[in-house]
């Protein structure tokens, strides 16, 4: 892995953290994840089948778009 990704992969775990203290501040995390753990629970099937649909939507592009494009430039070389 180079360093940037190590660097990308860094800024992703800090800005996780600082979204998790300001959301929660420092409570105990099993009781905080029991509570997110109990929101998801209880969303409604639509809500799972609307992001599934919409990471399907993003996957199927990245299938016919991006990987073509990325061949034929590999290709190229």
């Amino acid at each position: 892995m180079d360093s940037r990704g190590l660097f990308d992969i860094a800024l992703v775990v800090v800005a996780g953290l600082l979204a998790y203290t300001e959301t929660f501040g420092f409570a105990n995390p099993r009781t905080t994840l029991q509570e997110i753990l109990t929101a998801i629970a209880g969303l409604d099937i639509r809500v799972f089948l609307v992001l599934g649909g919409i990471f399907g939507i993003c996957f199927v592009a990245y299938l016919t778009m991006y990987l073509p494009q990325k061949d034929a430039r590999t290709i190229q070389r």
